[in-house]
C-alpha cells in the first residue's frame, strides 16, 4: 500500500452522511471548534469562509470545494450586513428526511454539500501536521478537473435517497479526500517539514514507499537509502529535512501507531501484533509504546501493567 493510502485507511474511523444546504437571500453561520476533517463543495452561489485568527476571509466560487482541518471555530457568510446565527444549532434542528438542510424562501440561490472524516487522535495529529487550516481548491485550477467529476456524483447521491446511498456516499467522500490532498501536493510543495512532504519528495517518497508495503522488514536507513537511490548520509539528511524526523524516529512512530490500532481493533496476542511491525521481541515494542504514548500497550485492553508472558496469554481472551 502506499505510504498516503495507509496512513489515512488506518486512522479514518468514520464519515458522517453529508449535508446539503440550500439557502436563498442574505446570511451568515458561526460555528465552533470541531474535532475532525470538514469538507464543503459549493454546488451553486457563493460564499465567504472566515476562520478565526485569519484576517482574510475565503471567496468560495460555484465549482470550489475546500477542506478545513484545524479545528477552529469559523463563518461563513453571503453578506457582511446580515445578522449572525449558530450555524450547528440550525441545522440540527432543519436537517429534513431527505437530508437537505434549507434556509429562506424562494428558490436557492446558494446550494453546498458538506460532510466530515472522523479520525482516532493519532489520526487528527498526523493530519493536522501535514495539512494546512484549509485546502481551498478553485474550480478552474488545473487541479480541479478530478474532483469535478466526483463531486457531480456526490452531489447527486446528497439527498437522493437512493438504494446504497450511505455506502456511494462514503466512497465517494474518500476518493474526495485523497483527491484534495492530491491537488494540494500538486499545486504547492508543503511549506512546513512533515511526512506528507516526504511523500511529495520523488526521492524520499520510493523509499517512504517501500517502507509502508512492507512495514515488519527489518529495515535500516541504509536500506531506505537504497530504496531512495540515494547515499546513507544523504538521504538521513535530507530525510530529517523534508519529514522533521529521523529515517528511524519516522519508522518506530509509524510502526506504534499501526500497533495502537492493532490492539484497539483486534484480538491478536502482543506478540503477534509486534512481529508484524518488525518487532521480534515483544519487550522492545513495549518499550518503544511506552515511548511514544507514554502509557503500557496493555492499558489500551483494560490490563493496568504488563507481566512478562501474562500479556500475550490474555490476548485472546479480552475479544
Amino acid at each position: 500500500m502506499d505510504p498516503l493510502s495507509d496512513i489515512l485507511t488506518m486512522f479514518t474511523v468514520n464519515r458522517a452522511i453529508p449535508i446539503r444546504f440550500e439557502s436563498s437571500g442574505p446570511y451568515a453561520m458561526r460555528f465552533g471548534p470541531y474535532e475532525h476533517v470538514k469538507f464543503s463543495a459549493v454546488l451553486s452561489g457563493r460564499l465567504s469562509l472566515q476562520i478565526d485568527g485569519q484576517a482574510e476571509a475565503i471567496e468560495v466560487e460555484a465549482g470550489d470545494c475546500y477542506f478545513q482541518t484545524d479545528g477552529c471555530p469559523y463563518r461563513t457568510f453571503n453578506s457582511k450586513e446580515a445578522a449572525e446565527f449558530d450555524g450547528t444549532a440550525y441545522f440540527m434542528a432543519n436537517r429534513s428526511v431527505d437530508g437537505i438542510v434549507r434556509l429562506g424562501d424562494g428558490p436557492p440561490d446558494k446550494v453546498v454539500i458538506g460532510g466530515r472524516f472522523a479520525f482516532d487522535e493519532d489520526g487528527v495529529t498526523w493530519l493536522r501536521q501535514a495539512l494546512p487550516p484549509v485546502i481551498h481548491i478553485k474550480a478552474g485550477s488545473p487541479q480541479a478537473g478530478a474532483l469535478r467529476d466526483t463531486l457531480s456524483l456526490l452531489s447527486r447521491e446528497v439527498g437522493g435517497g437512493g438504494p446504497g446511498e450511505t455506502v456511494i456516499i462514503d466512497r465517494l467522500a474518500d476518493i474526495l479526500l485523497v483527491q484534495a490532498i492530491r491537488a494540494y501536493l500538486a499545486a504547492s510543495a508543503p511549506q512546513t517539514s512533515n511526512w506528507l512532504a516526504g511523500i511529495g519528495d520523488p526521492k524520499l517518497g520510493r523509499a517512504l514507499r517501500a517502507f509502508h508495503a512492507d512495514v515488519a522488514r527489518d529495515w535500516t536507513v541504509a536500506s531506505l537509502a537504497h530504496e531512495a537511490g540515494m547515499s546513507r548520509s544523504s538521504f538521513a539528511e535530507r530525510f530529517r529535512q523534508r519529514v522533521g524526523l529521523s529515517p528511524l524516529e519516522y519508522m518506530t512512530k509509524w510502526r506504534m501507531a499501526r500497533v495502537r490500532r492493532a490492539l484497539i481493533d483486534t484480538d491478536q496476542a502482543f506478540t503477534t501484533i509486534a512481529e508484524r511491525n518488525g518487532y521480534q521481541s515483544r519487550t522492545s515494542c513495549s518499550q518503544s509504546f511506552k515511548r511514544i504514548y507514554g502509557y503500557a500497550p496493555g492499558t489500551l485492553r483494560g490490563l493496568d501493567r504488563e507481566v512478562d508472558g501474562a500479556f500475550d496469554d490474555m490476548m485472546p481472551a479480552m475479544a
